[in-house]
């Protein structure tokens, strides 16, 4: 039997990851003007008022500190981070990490695409980003979480165990494959301090999520897959011209 005090602990559980996964999702996004006054209104003081273990307590006391002074500069931080061409240091996308070859990041997106379909959600919207950006991933997350809440706080312990369940399915085969180096990436190239504590916190929190949820990844990635070359028209190694017959 679920006692009350087991109740509220849950709920207070779900809220907190609720919090962080919000908080590093609006830190990666485009800043805005509205997702400046929710950093500094409410995920910001709401992660300080979470009693995290080390090391994740003073990566989020950290950041309260690191913010852009406006957002006019928190915006250009994002731009150097993630300029229109897809960076090639620290791209933020999962099939820059995982996929050999198109038929297989196609495969990844349409898993991730399922994953988001089950749960009531979609591309689109005013901000069209792809599904498999690192912003998108960690927002589902923190729906996940919202949810779990909502179900415990409503008394349906089979949906708070299906977002769960789903939660973990989601770190074993997407974000946990690829969110950790993606982290350590950012807090290594970017020139922001922000953006550098963010990095630090997504590394930290998605190892700690996947540790107390006993999750092990499918696959482990460290660095983005090289880029392959346009093709140039050259006939591969030879060096000579594709002219066409006759020519």
């Amino acid at each position: 039997m679920t006692t009350m005090r087991g109740v509220r602990d849950d709920v207070v559980e779900a809220a907190g990851r609720a919090v962080v996964y919000s908080l590093l999702a609006s830190g990666l996004a485009m800043p805005s003007p509205d997702r400046w006054s929710l950093l500094t209104s409410k995920l910001i003081p709401a992660s300080l008022a979470i009693a995290f273990p080390d090391p994740l307590d003073d990566l989020t006391a950290d950041l309260s500190s690191m913010l852009p002074v406006d957002v006019d500069t928190f915006r250009d931080a994002h731009m150097k981070l993630f300029p229109p061409v897809t960076s090639s240091d620290a791209p933020g996308y999962e099939t820059a990490y995982r996929g050999d070859g198109i038929f297989q990041q196609a495969a990844l997106l349409a898993d991730i695409a399922g994953f988001y379909r089950a749960h009531g959600l979609r591309a689109g919207g005013t901000e069209r980003e792809r599904l498999d950006h690192i912003t998108v991933e960690l927002e589902f997350m923190a729906v996940l979480a919202k949810k779990t809440v909502a179900a415990i706080q409503a008394g349906r312990s089979d949906h708070a165990a299906i977002c769960s369940d789903t939660a973990a399915m989601f770190l074993r085969d997407h974000l946990g494959c690829w969110a950790p180096a993606y982290g350590r990436r950012i807090a290594t190239v970017s020139t922001s301090t922000w953006y550098r504590g963010v990095g630090a916190l997504l590394t930290a929190w998605v190892e700690m999520e996947m540790s107390s949820e006993g999750v092990e990844p499918v696959e482990v990635v460290e660095e983005p897959r090289p880029i392959e070359p346009p093709d140039d028209g050259m006939c591969g190694p030879c060096g000579v011209p594709n002219t066409g017959v006759g020519s």
